[in-house]
């Protein structure tokens, strides 16, 4: 789906808005039109994708996603029980068995709700969109590195020492 004749449209209702007004007025719409598009822009992927989600809740053979294609988003819908990878899915809040992702042991998903600050969730779905990722993929990654193992006796356990630092300084 392409954004861009959206876009368009608010630029123009917003020419129309000030086609009263003065010179100065008009010329500071023209600047700001171009330099908030990126904020409309993701206030509609942000509106589609809630859109998905609760189309989804809705529907009992099928599951919408949106993925990005270049800075369009894209609508699918497929039957439930195979992704865009062809691998099974499950449904959203479906706490059956999936696919075992090859970095967590678990072979089950559950569903949490997360309440996050505005400004924290807008860093994170920054990280996200930079790491090409969904916001779901991105914490579920940033959680799985948070929970790794820290018992002491743990194999795999990073070694760290908590408040000292490891900078050598001196002499040799």
């Amino acid at each position: 789906m392409e954004l861009q004749p959206y876009l368009s449209a608010v630029a123009q209702d917003l020419d129309r808005a000030t086609s009263l007004a003065d010179d100065a007025t008009r010329e500071v719409v023209h600047r700001i039109a171009p330099a908030v598009e990126p904020a409309v822009r993701l206030a509609i992927v942000q509106a589609l994708s809630e859109a998905a989600a609760a189309i989804t809740s809705q529907l009992e053979e099928s599951v919408v996603t949106l993925r990005m294609e270049g800075r369009d988003p894209v609508l699918e819908v497929r039957p439930l029980g195979t992704g865009e990878d062809g691998r099974a899915t499950s449904a959203p809040g479906d706490h059956g068995p999936r696919p075992a992702d090859p970095d967590d042991g678990d072979s089950t998903l559950s569903r949490v709700s997360l309440r996050l600050p505005d400004q924290l969730k807008q860093a994170a779905e920054q990280h996200a969109a930079a790491a090409g990722q969904s916001l779901n993929t991105w914490v579920v990654q940033a959680v799985r590195a948070a929970t790794r193992s820290t018992r002491p006796d743990d194999p795999g356990r990073r070694a760290t020492t908590p408040h000292r630092s490891r900078r050598v300084t001196g002499w040799a």
